[in-house]
């Protein structure tokens, strides 16, 4: 009986172990995203674009302004542009156009929303985008049906959508609003196009001041070696784990055996 209790104690001491773990490591997480991405959350105290941790971290090229901008009840829609780009054994430039998705809300709770829908006036013609979150803040990226957040461009051309709906996971229509999107709006492309024209090469940094007349730039690197985690909960709650542990195994076992 005395070593059932023994092999009891140990599991439980276990299974605190790994549950107070893994706060502390979803803790220090959540701390470490708001950290990093939260200033970029259309916070009206920072100097940077909304979201500018979010659309400027996808290779290779991004343009500034959104092509997609819903603000509506509460919620914040935004597509921006993006594009990768490559030079193939012909020495011709390849670039791939997408939209890069992101909803956003500072009041609304986003885990009931599951998708967008885009659809025409006369809702013959309309395809759908799943919505999932981005790490653990209150913040959604569409995705395609592999769960890229690449979005190809012709998806959103493929017919004349003029409206665009936020749906939750009931069905039920939270935005429901216009939309415009055309040719048009996707520059980034023909920008780089002309530069290669021009100069026989991708543009770098050096180069990009030539593209900035619409708002295009390079895909910036958010996190290095100077935004690290910090470890401070996870060692602080690991520390008072073991004196908890090391005080009640004394008291259970050694002290009442003193006395036995």
């Amino acid at each position: 009986m005395r070593i059932f209790g023994r092999v009891l104690y140990a599991l439980l001491a276990v299974g605190i172990f790994l549950l107070i773990f893994t706060y502390s490591i979803d803790l220090t997480a959540n701390r470490y995203y708001e950290e990093v991405f939260g200033t970029s959350l259309t916070d009206t105290d920072s100097d940077l674009p909304e979201f500018y941790y979010f659309y400027t971290s996808i290779p290779d090229f991004h343009k500034n302004t959104p092509i997609i901008s819903v603000d509506y009840d509460g919620y914040i829609i935004r597509g921006y542009e993006v594009a990768r780009v490559s030079v193939n054994n012909d020495s011709e430039l390849e670039v791939t156009e997408s939209v890069y998705i992101i909803v956003y809300s500072p009041t609304k709770d986003l885990s009931v929303i599951n998708n967008l829908s885009f659809t025409n006036e006369s809702d013959t013609e309309s395809f759908d985008i799943p919505l999932v979150r981005f790490k653990t803040l209150n913040l959604l990226n569409g995705v395609d049906e592999r769960g890229f957040i690449y979005l190809p461009k012709d998806l959103f051309l493929s017919a004349d959508f003029d409206t665009i709906k936020l749906v939750n996971k009931v069905e039920e229509t939270v935005v429901d609003t216009q939309l415009n999107i055309d040719e048009t709006d996707f520059t980034i492309k023909s920008n780089l196009e002309y530069f290669y024209t021009l100069y026989n090469k991708i543009p770098d940094e050096e180069d990009i001041d030539k593209l900035n007349a619409d708002n295009i730039g390079l895909k910036v690197i958010h996190i290095d070696e100077n935004t690290q985690l910090d470890s401070s909960i996870v060692l602080i709650s690991m520390a008072i784990y073991f004196v908890i542990l090391i005080v009640s195994t004394y008291l259970i076992f050694f002290r009442r055996r003193k006395y036995d």
